[in-house]
């Protein structure tokens, strides 16, 4: 947190920097990454780690926190552009009184911030944020929009939270204020532009650049003495993270796993662990104790996407000793980088529409057609929205633990993924062959995503033979009202036996709709979603009345 012309001692010790006053709760994972500093009357931050400190040191000649900030000072986005790692921060000069707000390409470092004639305030907490606007004695006022987000979509599809003041800064995104104006600039974009290429040159592409991305993130581990955290399912994606680093001499894996007792994802990840020799950890979700965990969620996550999306992993890093470790190694969106989001071509490379990628189609709003403007097409508006601020939006929760990363977000290997052509990419072909070519032990073990069935190109008849058999069940036993062994997370199943859970998701309706900020209309559309709405759809109305109950307060008796 830092602030300029604001309070903020309600948040506990601050420390004052020139104008600024300065708020840290940091994990501090990589110290020597970090830069907290004052020089020349300008004020630098960053917080993450860096993979390519030395590019800066050898271009300036001197340490990397001056080294940047130079670079920063000559060129912000020439100087992010060829940043590469997980990070945020700020540099303000005291003498222009100009601000700068970044984040990293992919957004892995969430950074939110709140702009009023001189007086701002920048942090990955919107809490804190809340609480300083609160203390001032400001305006801070609900936004029905994000509620509408989330009734739908079930995350934010721009920068839009809960409190209309505060904003989050987009991927690959820059923010500048100057004279209590504020202006944000792009600085990054994946660029998605195929390429002809031979089917053998993409997968020696992809595997040059895999191997890097898992490289960069597995040493940077290594660099500061800490074991390494890597998830791992019955997939694909978490299984090449830890395959290619364990293939690249990073051994010393703790595998965690965590879905329904006895499911196949867990028996394939324990498979996969002990084949390769490595520590391994399951946690079953049985037990359903991490649906309790509402405001926790929602108060991690700042809001940004529905509360039950990270199930049960919160609690799993709660019990793990995380001191250990540096990075949580995870295959997030490997599937859609890889694959498509899209099967239909045209649809994939045609102009950006709403609609998709959302939880429930029960309610219809209108949204700003501007937001489909900033992408070029379907897919990265699918990528960008759907993957970096819905699935990734777990990572808010993970970092008050640990740091995360993700090799198929790695900014060079977006760019060789998005240079193949489509049909490459369609139903996972180049994926299969580069998995099948240079890692045929690894395809040795089923894919949990095709009924177990291993995962290779000639055995897509038969897998296509166990979808509709799966579907099939999936109906009966959803009209029968039958626990399906066959769900990672049979949250239906888990709610309807647990009467705790009814009860707490019921209290928020009792206690929260009636709060006027809602409004009529909105109020109307969570009752609809919640009594009509499977559990995913309740726990949408839930994740809004949350969030209204925690900023805006109950309802009025």
């Amino acid at each position: 947190m830092a602030a300029k012309n604001l309070n903020i001692a309600c948040l506990g010790e601050t420390r004052r920097m020139g104008e600024c006053s300065q708020y840290s709760h940091l994990l501090n994972k990589f110290p020597d990454d970090q830069i907290f500093g004052e020089r020349d009357g300008k004020l630098s931050f960053l917080n993450g780690y860096i993979y390519n400190k030395t590019d800066y040191e050898r271009t300036y000649g001197c340490r990397w926190a001056e080294a940047f900030t130079r670079a920063l000072t000559e060129d912000a986005k020439a100087a992010l552009e060829k940043l590469r790692g997980g990070f945020c921060g700020y540099l303000y000069d005291q003498n222009a009184k100009e601000l700068l707000v970044y984040t990293d390409q992919i957004a892995v470092k969430p950074v939110y911030y709140y702009v009023e004639k001189d007086r701002w305030m920048i942090s990955d907490c919107v809490d804190d944020m809340v609480e300083v606007l609160k203390y001032n004695g400001l305006a801070c006022d609900f936004q029905p929009l994000a509620a509408r987000y989330m009734l739908t979509y079930g995350y934010m599809i721009d920068d839009t939270t809960f409190v209309r003041q505060i904003h989050r800064l987009l991927p690959g995104k820059y923010l500048r204020v100057q004279g209590g104006q504020a202006s944000v600039e792009r600085y990054h974009l994946i660029r998605n532009a195929p390429q002809t290429v031979s089917e053998k040159e993409a997968v020696e592409r992809i595997d040059a650049a895999f191997r890097e991305a898992v490289r960069r993130e597995f040493e940077k581990d290594r660099e500061y003495g800490y074991r390494h955290l890597v998830d791992l399912s019955g997939g694909l994606d978490s299984r090449m993270v830890t395959w290619v680093a364990h293939d690249l001499g990073y051994t010393d894996q703790l595998n965690v796993t965590y879905c329904r007792d006895g499911y196949r994802d867990e028996r394939i990840a324990r498979q996969i662990a002990l084949y390769l020799g490595h520590e391994y950890l399951f946690k079953p979700l049985d037990d359903a104790k991490w649906m309790y965990d509402i405001d926790e969620m929602t108060s991690q996550n700042n809001g940004a996407a529905l509360y039950m999306g990270m199930t049960g992993g919160r609690r799993l890093l709660e019990v793990i000793h995380t001191e250990s470790f540096g990075i949580e190694h995870t295959g997030m969106i490997g599937d859609a980088i890889l694959g498509t989001l899209y099967r239909d071509k045209a649809l994939s490379t045609g102009k950006p529409t709403f609609g998709r990628n959302a939880y429930s189609e029960k309610l219809h709003y209108s949204f700003d057609e501007k937001i489909l403007e900033e992408y070029p097409n379907q897919e990265l508006f699918g990528i960008y929205t759907r993957g970096m601020l819905g699935a990734s939006s777990s990572y808010l929760i993970r970092q008050q633990y640990i740091e995360t990363a993700s090799p198929f977000m790695d900014v060079d290997l977006l760019d060789v993924a998005f240079s193949l052509p489509f049909d490459y990419r369609n139903h996972h072909h180049i994926y299969l062959r580069w998995l099948n070519e240079k890692y045929p032990q690894a395809a040795a073990f089923g894919w949990e995503k095709w009924g177990g069935i291993k995962p290779r190109e000639s055995h897509i008849p038969l897998r296509r033979i166990k979808t509709v058999q799966r579907l099939l069940w999936q109906k009966v036993c959803a009209a029968a009202h039958i626990n399906n062994q066959d769900s990672m997370n049979p949250i239906d199943y888990w709610y309807q036996r647990d009467k705790d859970i009814q009860k707490r998701f019921a209290s928020y309706m009792k206690n929260v709709i009636g709060n006027p900020v809602l409004g009529e209309d909105l109020r109307k559309d969570i009752r609809l979603l919640f009594t009509e709405g499977s559990v995913q759809e309740k726990c949408l109305a839930v994740t809004v009345l949350a969030m209204v109950k925690k900023y805006f307060g109950e309802a009025a008796v």
